[in-house]
């Protein structure tokens, strides 16, 4: 390569790299809902999450943003009127690479007898932050609907079991008492449990036959003349 076209092509760079970097990230999307901190207290207001910073903020009526991380609330969140359901994040505790315990948070994606949470999926390397998808900071209806840019979980226990390895690990473990009934519906349903959105349609439909059975357990227990 030519010694000009090196240099042209390195400005080129440059500048590309400046512009990406000092892109401004989305304004926040706020949505009225409520956050209870550690020591029970809770708040109201409008609030907005951070995804790469785990930071949620609160909106007061006085126009002052506030910023809590997961050290200093429990649990948040609002009623989303896209996806017309409640959205719950709670702080939850897992040890680091270095063996170390931190708070973060994560949403709930499906709760019963199996727990499902996520978390957006970390950049690496040293153009991350560079090529870092701006969308991707601030939560927002379109990021809420993906799959993809998140890691999912099972939270058992303290445990995350991740669905990078959902057979292994979630399924023949925990969701084999059900098996002939997950089998059906993946036949009947042409289901692709190999993917991310098939198995948490197959964690789903565990979590009601579970939720199915209990309730007719009980029924059973507390039926007149059971006693």
């Amino acid at each position: 390569m030519k010694r000009h076209d090196a240099s042209t092509l390195l400005a080129f760079i440059v500048l590309f790299l400046s512009q990406v970097t000092l892109a401004k990230p989305p304004l926040p999307v706020w949505r009225s809902g409520q956050l209870t901190f550690w020591n029970a207290a809770s708040a109201q207001g409008e609030l907005a999450y951070n995804w790469s910073a785990e930071m949620v903020l609160l909106r007061l009526p006085t126009g002052q943003i506030r910023t809590y991380s997961a050290s200093q609330v429990r649990q948040f969140g609002w009623f989303d009127t896209n996806q017309h359901k409640q959205r719950t994040f709670v702080s939850l505790a897992r040890k680091r690479v270095d063996e170390q315990t931190a708070h973060g948070f994560y949403e709930v994606c499906l709760d019963g007898s199996l727990t499902v949470v996520r978390q957006l999926k970390r950049q690496r390397g040293w153009l991350s932050r560079s090529f870092h998808r701006p969308e991707q900071l601030i939560d927002t209806p379109e990021l809420a609907d993906l799959q993809e840019p998140f890691n999912y979980f099972v939270y058992d226990e303290g445990q995350f079991l991740t669905f990078e390895r959902f057979f292994p690990d979630i399924y023949h473990p925990h969701m084999t008492s059900q098996s002939r009934e997950l089998d059906e519906f993946v036949l009947s349903h042409n289901l692709n449990a190999r993917t991310i959105l098939g198995q948490l349609i197959l964690v789903d439909r565990y979590n009601n036959l579970s939720k199915n059975g209990q309730q007719t357990a009980s029924a059973r227990t507390s039926s007149p003349g059971s006693e």
